[in-house]
């Protein structure tokens, strides 16, 4: 029997939607260690990854600080596990600074937070780390048991918030009066701190009031001292109380910048990039160089501020700042109704050298912060 194709009449081919980039997990954490692991396969090149202190037990040992830290950073509740992250522990060579080391890791393992571990590296080293960090926007947790280094002009905290180093967190926990104590506190704050499920409802926190699984409430922090912190953005985990109630707290400060302010902008520009890259990459034909393809593009955008407004980084209020673009009426509108404004460049005004080049005009975007309430003030009239 002969017969012709359908072919001959449709013809189907199917075309595969091209691979776009995942989201950056902004909630793993790095440890940059200088203890040796027992595992021989642990190397620079091979950095370990961890969901579990049990994991790293078997591969660093479990007397090892790399094990207490992974203990602290898994016990807290939430942790990095609930926002998706996982732990990096990277051997640090012996001359190795931490800015290299982060430098090198990054490349074979994205995080978003760094610790330091089995040494102490000095302040001349960790300001340059933090350096490095804030271009990697990688939260590095600066920590020390010495109310030293709140001193004006020669104390590390001091020396970061003067040079702005806004991804350097500093932690001061003078329980116990050692490194160690205070490094391990500091794995604890990042493990907790570093725990937020960008995609979900209502999910961004601020560390103010936190309880620490594990810490002891640091009884060296007196008001004194927790003034200064609050000048200089130093975090403590006071015990806070009166009476026959005591409790540990984290006290997060804003003199550095909130933590959670630093913590959800990197969240947004790493999701922004990531939009922009896909809406670039994952079509078929090509995004035009008319205003339909920039709303196309403007568009992906628009999702991942939707997504801020979602998670409650983002919400509509007052914009007081003065950097205005766009159309300000347009801008402070937007900005009141919905928590934030987008504005491009019309196409007709791109000049001819960026039109050749294919460049899209500049988007601007102008966010509001939906901030946290930390602190509240009571007034009471009686009247008998």
């Amino acid at each position: 029997m002969s017969f012709i194709s359908v072919d001959n009449f449709v013809s189907v081919s199917v075309s595969t939607p091209p691979v776009g980039l995942n989201q950056y997990q902004v909630n793993n954490l790095a440890i940059f260690s200088k203890e040796t692991p027992v595992n021989g396969s642990i190397t620079q090149a091979n950095p370990g990854i961890y969901t579990s202190p049990a994991d790293v037990a078997a591969d660093w040992g479990s007397l090892s600080e790399a094990y207490d830290q992974a203990v602290a950073i898994f016990n807290q509740t939430p942790n990095i596990l609930d926002g998706s992250g996982i732990l990096v522990i990277y051997p640090q060579g012996s001359s190795q600074t931490l800015t290299a080391a982060i430098q090198d890791c990054i490349t074979r393992a994205f995080f978003g937070g760094a610790l330091w571990c089995g040494y102490a590296p000095d302040d001349a080293a960790i300001l340059d780390a933090g350096a490095a960090c804030e271009s990697l926007r990688v939260k590095l947790f600066a920590n020390s048991y010495l109310t030293s280094t709140l001193t004006t002009t020669t104390g590390l905290f001091w020396k970061v918030q003067d040079q702005t180093l806004n991804h350097t967190r500093c932690l001061l926990y003078t329980v116990g009066g050692t490194a160690l104590a205070a490094r391990l506190m500091a794995a604890a704050y990042a493990g907790r701190a570093l725990s937020t499920n960008f995609n979900g409802v209502n999910t961004t926190s601020t560390m103010h009031g936190k309880s620490l699984i594990g810490t002891t409430a640091d009884t060296g922090i007196t008001q004194t001292i927790l003034n200064t912190c609050k000048t200089l953005g130093v975090d403590t985990y006071p015990l806070v109380g009166g009476g026959a109630q005591y409790l540990g707290k984290v006290f997060c400060t804003g003199g550095n910048e909130y933590f959670d302010n630093v913590y959800n902008l990197d969240w947004l520009v790493f999701a922004l990039q990531v939009a922009g890259f896909n809406a670039l990459t994952q079509i078929g034909t090509k995004i035009p160089q008319t205003e339909t393809g920039m709303a196309s593009l403007k568009n992906a955008y628009l999702q991942t501020l939707q997504q801020g407004i979602t998670n409650a980084f983002i919400a509509p209020g007052v914009w007081n700042s003065p950097e205005l673009f766009g159309s300000p009426v347009a801008l402070r509108r937007s900005v009141l109704n919905t928590g934030y404004y987008m504005y491009s460049q019309p196409i007709n005004q791109q000049s001819q050298v960026s039109r050749e080049a294919r460049e899209a005009p500049l988007v601007q975007i102008a966010v509001k912060y939906a901030g946290a309430i930390q602190s509240s003030n009571v007034l009471v009239s009686i009247n008998k």
